[in-house]
């Protein structure tokens, strides 16, 4: 996958959530919202994603992209 910010190739790998105080990771999730509601207290259209998922890292730009399935 070619990096969006540089159009430099990415390596592939696997983002995972992690949660140092729980081995159930009951506390953590992750979460999308559309950018309009960002920092919104309430939001209307967010969706919960699963906590694994595809990633590609550049070296150039330091940065990850991440793919997840919705929950």
């Amino acid at each position: 996958m070619k990096c969006p910010e540089c159009g430099k190739e990415c390596r592939k790998g696997t983002i995972e959530a992690k949660d140092s105080g729980s081995i159930t990771q009951l506390f953590t999730s992750l979460l999308w919202c559309p950018e309009d509601e960002n920092g919104k207290k309430l939001r209307k259209e967010t969706i919960d994603l699963k906590l694994r998922g595809e990633g590609w890292y550049c070296d150039e730009c330091m940065k990850v992209i991440g793919v997840f399935d919705e929950k």
